[in-house]
């Protein structure tokens, strides 16, 4: 099952509230474990794959392809709406056990599988976070990526700017007449 159909998946099941029990009973957390820890392995998946566009992105802007850039953007844009989705869907998970999906809201939720012993959970506290602390590094290679991309892009433009001006600097403006002459409209 891919991210897409679990993400689908995840929510539908999710919509039943009555599948998560906030009281903190242990169904209840065994339950939010299972989803948060499929949850973040998705995040963590497409957030890879956005590293990697983002360097195809670099990539491409450094060549000046601008067919390629256009696809690649496209594929940016999905991901983007994929892992907003994905954090929407978090949200959701944590929001009946008054957890949110920030980091304040996400060691407190770590915390509190922490706290269960071993035997209760079939799901591994170590396993969430260091799944967890995957996403966050990759998350952040994405946003310094990113960062790079826009400095490049505002190079790039620069350049193209000075190379517009080199190229018509000390032309006057000039119109064209019914025949395809150029008429210098300074003159008349």
């Amino acid at each position: 099952m891919n991210s897409t159909q679990r993400m689908t998946t995840d929510s539908k099941n999710a919509s039943g509230a009555s599948a998560l029990q906030p009281s903190g009973v242990d169904g209840g957390l065994e339950d939010l474990c299972q989803k948060m820890l499929g949850n973040i392995q998705d995040a963590l998946a497409l957030s890879r794959k956005l590293e990697r566009v983002l360097e195809s992105v670099h990539q491409k802007m450094l060549e000046r392809n601008i067919a390629a850039l256009e696809h690649t953007l496209e594929n940016q844009i999905q991901l983007l709406n994929m892992l907003q989705m994905n954090g929407a869907l978090r949200e959701h998970y944590l929001k009946p056990f008054g957890l949110s999906p920030d980091q304040q809201g996400m060691s407190h939720f770590f915390s509190l599988v922490n706290r269960q012993s071993s035997n209760t959970l079939t799901v591994n506290g170590q396993a969430l976070d260091k799944y967890w602390y995957q996403l966050e590094g990759s998350a952040h290679r994405c946003q310094q990526i990113n960062s790079a991309n826009g400095r490049l892009l505002a190079r790039l433009s620069a350049s193209t700017r000075k190379i517009i001006e080199l190229t018509f600097s000390g032309q006057t403006a000039a119109t064209y007449d019914q025949n395809g002459l150029t008429v210098n409209s300074m003159a008349e």
